[in-house]
């Protein structure tokens, strides 16, 4: 007969109460599957649609803000360029987001993730065109 050494006992005693634990409880790995997709789910969409709305009530605050802006400007004949900056980081936001959490294959997310580097380098050329 041969002899066990303590890791031997300690994986069959570990193997033990986890046969205990199945009799217990049926399909205990069906439960824990169903929970995780469930959380996986939850916090897929939570991240996707609800940073989406963040970036939608941060595009429509700055849309605001500028039409806010324009009306002043008409009465004084003064622009600030810096004050489209606010808008031009909303929709880069934006567009990132849609190309690389909403649409993940297909054409569609070929031409978001091309929309989305545009907009980025748009974004960079008006932000040193700005500090230039």
């Amino acid at each position: 007969m041969k002899q066990l050494t303590d890791t031997d006992r300690q994986q069959l005693e570990t193997k033990i109460e986890e046969q205990e634990r199945q009799e217990k409880s049926p399909n205990p790995a069906e439960d824990s599957k169903w929970t995780s997709a469930v959380t996986r789910f939850t916090s897929s969409y939570l991240w996707k649609y609800g940073f989406l709305s963040l970036i939608l009530c941060f595009v429509i605050f700055n849309t605001f803000i500028l039409i806010r802006w324009w009306r002043l400007d008409d009465e004084n004949n003064y622009i600030e360029y810096h004050s489209y900056m606010g808008l031009v980081i909303a929709l880069i936001l934006f567009f990132n987001h849609i190309a690389y959490f909403l649409t993940t294959t297909g054409w569609k997310s070929v031409v978001m993730k091309t929309v989305a580097w545009v907009w980025i380098g748009l974004g960079f050329v008006y932000f040193f065109w700005i500090l230039g």
